[in-house]
């Protein structure tokens, strides 16, 4: 079965987002205002 565009750009965010918080943890950092965004955003795209 062929994956909607939107569900693919779904798993592109995911995948980017995942990669910001782990480049963020080695580097010691956080970005509270992107996870803030991130955390409200996700069960949103999950529900799709």
């Amino acid at each position: 079965m062929e994956e909607s565009i939107e569900h693919q750009k779904n798993n592109e965010f995911y995948s980017n987002c995942t990669a910001y918080f782990e480049f963020l943890r080695h580097k010691g950092e956080a970005d509270y205002d992107f996870e803030d965004e991130y955390y409200f955003t996700m069960p949103a795209i999950s529900s799709k």
